[in-house]
């Protein structure tokens, strides 16, 4: 059984932290993808973001 709660809770990942009280998310995976990234790690990632911005429309 899913049990739904507000993206909120997980702003952290996110480099722009912005409310979105309207989106809902499974806790569970939500949760274990928290748990299992690096405490410093956000997306999008400083990594990639360069490569992504590249992709044409």
């Amino acid at each position: 059984m899913s049990f739904q709660v507000t993206i909120d809770l997980y702003n952290r990942i996110f480099q722009q932290q912005l409310p979105n009280p309207e989106v809902q998310v499974d806790y569970e995976v939500w949760t274990r993808i928290n748990n299992s990234l690096p405490a410093h790690y956000s997306l999008p990632d400083n990594t990639i973001f360069p490569v992504i911005s590249r992709i044409p429309e």
